[in-house]
């Protein structure tokens, strides 16, 4: 068996041009001035559990594990059951049973291929890969039984998120929604960047969402206390007390570099290489493991082809219990997508 030379295996990994943003974070933020500005300005998006997600007041008891410990946490402004049905050619009775994640992300999709400059994509071979978290609407959908209908399956399941996505925009790449926690949709991110290198697609829209739409997650972190009492994030603080849940809908649209050279559109930032990896057993499921950690950085560096970690300008980091991104909270699920989107800016 022939030795498989680093360099071969380079040049079939190709480097990714992000070419389009689209988001929809805590503090009002709707594009990538809004939250460059929050983040120069050092704003949050922390604040009260807002009366269209959830009664807070009626679940709240910090000493309760039963109870949320937090009525605070960083959540859209807007509420999530607005939406422009038309526009998309969905039907009033079909909008009102689709979860809201998607109905938000069919919006920040276009705004997403508009700030690509995209105008071209039906019938195209563009890959769809969405990152969830929670099944809020999953859960409440299946309190009245007297409810269900036709619409529920297509409504409810996490599947249908990014199927309906390649479905009305008609896309006709790989389409799949991926459920692996917190990484959810960085692991899109790896997922699409492969699919560019073999060709199973053109380009992709890679995107996280995170509504918050019932207490039973949050209850369930509040017994396994890694919801911080004040819903805040404090990365890097000794007074850290766990991490505060964050709202999140965003989308970002990758195409090969040299793709997005001939085509004259815009480069917001350039992947070199991603890895994947998992912490396989130890002693607690929840909580990382450090080597694995190490080995999954050392595996990117290597697959972008950089030898010396030393160099490195910039590291955004992602601990969930220590709290992270302070300025969005963390949106679980869509975070990874957050935080590609925020390292650009910082580039």
């Amino acid at each position: 068996m022939a030795d498989i030379d680093p360099k071969d295996v380079q040049a079939r990994r190709p480097p990714i041009a992000i070419v389009g943003m689209g988001m929809r974070l805590p503090g009002g933020v709707r594009s990538a001035k809004d939250f460059w500005d929050m983040l120069v300005e050092k704003r949050t998006g922390h604040g009260e559990i807002p009366e269209s997600r959830y009664n807070a007041k009626s679940f709240y008891d910090p000493k309760n594990p039963r109870q949320i410990r937090t009525r605070h946490g960083y959540y859209l402004q807007e509420d999530p059951a607005y939406f422009d049905a038309d526009f998309f050619s969905i039907s009033s009775a079909d909008a009102s049973m689709t979860d809201p994640q998607l109905r938000l992300l069919l919006e920040v999709i276009w705004e997403c291929l508009e700030n690509a400059g995209e105008t071209d994509w039906r019938g195209k071979s563009i890959g769809c890969y969405v990152g969830t978290f929670g099944e809020d609407w999953l859960s409440l959908s299946t309190r009245e039984y007297q409810h269900v209908n036709r619409y529920y399956v297509l409504g409810t399941g996490a599947f249908a998120l990014s199927n309906r996505i390649s479905y009305v925009y008609d896309f006709k790449g790989p389409s799949m929604t991926i459920q692996t926690g917190c990484s959810a949709s960085l692991i899109g991110l790896h997922e699409a960047c492969q699919a560019l290198y073999l060709g199973e697609c053109s380009s992709a829209v890679v995107a996280g969402i995170n509504l918050i739409l019932s207490p039973s997650m949050t209850k369930t972190m509040s017994a396994n206390m890694v919801i911080s009492e004040s819903g805040m994030c404090r990365s890097f603080d000794e007074s850290a007390d766990g991490y505060g849940r964050g709202e999140a809908i965003n989308a970002i649209y990758i195409k090969r570099l040299d793709d997005a050279i001939r085509n004259n559109g815009p480069i917001r930032g350039i992947i070199q290489g991603t890895a994947s990896n998992s912490d396989g057993w130890k002693s607690v499921i929840t909580a990382p493991d450090l080597l694995s950690q190490e080995s999954l950085i050392r595996a990117a560096y290597r697959n972008a082809n950089i030898s010396d970690i030393s160099k490195t300008a910039y590291f955004e980091c992602h601990g969930t219990g220590t709290a992270t991104k302070p300025n969005v909270g963390h949106s679980e699920g869509a975070s990874g997508v957050t935080s590609v989107i925020k390292a650009v800016l910082s580039l």
